[in-house]
């Protein structure tokens, strides 16, 4: 094709990620009297984003200081609040810029590591994704996380990889953990990746070198917020709330509420609840009573896995059947804003795709650039082995899908360029 046309896809790309903001506002104003009914309105993330517009002080109740939960989502939800009041206008808006920016650097990602086709479809695919379509429009931390994900991933694979690349991704890194612990599960894989590259590039100490110097930015980053805890608590932690979510994928009910696609925040529900739920029910604490809350499940979820270790192994592939299915899961006890069915042919129809496609975008991908693909199926096993061990159902695994669209993205410009030679126009392809 003439340069005209790779130029024509470049423009229809704008219009798609302009078009799809637009339809994000529009449909954030059409539901905004739900906007603090939807998503995890029942946690307390938007009484901490309140408390830091307001009072300008993270906490859950004025005066006392949380450390529950990370605190880079709330703090995003508080400059919507002054943006616009407590409305659903600014937290909408600042989100919806976020997935468009997340969509074009997926366009980035995939030109450089194939073609423009290719980064294209993986773009399209995730502006119309359902779910990361209307997690932005309401209180969800997917869209923060996300962009931070595939931001990461957009400086790692950038050429050259350079110091200001390392130094940048360490920080987005460690505004990740800010966000959500699980960005663990991204370290090990991108290590070995700069280190690989930077081994090659020359020799064993500037590989070291350079997988410090990112360590460090990322450590740096979380430096103030974790000292801020120290000072409350006597411990180094981003935040408290993990041993509660790892208790609830390991305890008596755990294996049973899996099996029957029921949601795990339905165990702590049970009347009577279980004895540590009685002992320590989800509240607002101290930050020291916060500590001693989350080392009591801690405890109890080790002990637990010590006492039934088979039946921890078993659930542990259940768990990464069910985080990986094309049967949505879990099952919703609050109707309102659709019934289970119709959620599940929603997500049937936009996943299943990405599910066939992906595995034949992934080998096109690893017969061209062997370190990226080894570093992304580094991360999707990864992230699979931890939700094994904690909580594993489909909503866990949407903030990774933007690895299946990048290799969904190849594996459709693929076919597309063999069946038309003549749609071969991108830089890579010249």
């Amino acid at each position: 094709m003439s340069a005209f046309s790779e130029q024509s896809l470049r423009k229809l790309f704008w219009v798609v990620l302009i078009a799809g903001f637009a339809v994000k506002i529009f449909a954030g104003y059409q539901i905004k009297d739900s906007f603090t009914k939807r998503g995890n309105s029942k946690t307390y993330l938007n009484a901490l984003a309140c408390n830091m517009y307001l009072h300008h002080e993270y906490s859950l109740t004025t005066g006392t200081p949380s450390v529950d939960y990370e605190p880079l989502y709330p703090a995003l939800m508080s400059l919507g609040y002054a943006f616009s009041g407590f409305n659903w206008l600014g937290i909408t808006i600042i989100q919806s810029l976020l997935h468009l920016l997340t969509s074009f650097l997926l366009f980035k990602i995939v030109t450089s590591l194939f073609n423009s086709i290719a980064g294209f479809f993986a773009a399209l695919y995730h502006v119309c994704y359902p779910y990361l379509f209307t997690y932005s429009l309401s209180i969800y931390d997917h869209t923060l996380f996300v962009f931070l994900l595939v931001l990461l991933v957009y400086l790692i694979v950038s050429k050259p990889l350079n110091t200001s690349h390392l130094i940048l991704a360490g920080i987005i890194t460690g505004l990740a953990f800010l966000t959500r612990a699980t960005i663990l599960t991204f370290i090990p894989p991108v290590l070995l990746f700069i280190f690989y590259i930077k081994r090659k590039e020359k020799n064993f100490n500037y590989a070291f070198t350079a997988v410090v110097l990112y360590l460090s930015a990322t450590a740096l980053t979380l430096t103030p917020w974790l000292m801020r805890n120290y000072s409350y608590t006597g411990r180094f932690l981003i935040s408290t709330h993990g041993s509660f979510g790892m208790w609830q994928g390991n305890n008596d009910y755990s294996e049973e509420y899996l099996r029957n696609d029921r949601s795990l925040d339905q165990i702590y529900r049970l009347n009577p609840p279980p004895e540590i739920y009685r002992q320590y029910p989800l509240a607002a604490r101290t930050p020291k009573d916060a500590v001693v809350a989350a080392d009591a499940y801690k405890k109890e979820s080790v002990q637990w896995i010590e006492n039934h270790f088979a039946q921890f192994v078993r659930m542990g592939f259940l768990k990464a059947q069910k985080l990986w299915s094309w049967n949505r899961n879990p099952q919703t006890v609050n109707l309102k804003f659709g019934s289970n069915e119709g959620r599940q042919w929603v997500y049937f129809v936009s996943y299943f795709p990405l599910l066939l496609l992906a595995p034949f975008g992934f080998v096109i991908l690893y017969r061209r650039n062997k370190p990226v693909a080894l570093m992304l199926a580094g991360i999707l096993l990864c992230f699979t082995g931890a939700h094994m061990i904690a909580m594993g159902f489909t909503r866990a695994r949407i903030p990774i899908d933007f690895i299946l669209m990048m290799c969904s993205g190849i594996a459709l410009a693929f076919v597309l360029t063999k069946i038309f030679p003549s749609l071969k126009f991108s830089l890579n392809d010249r």
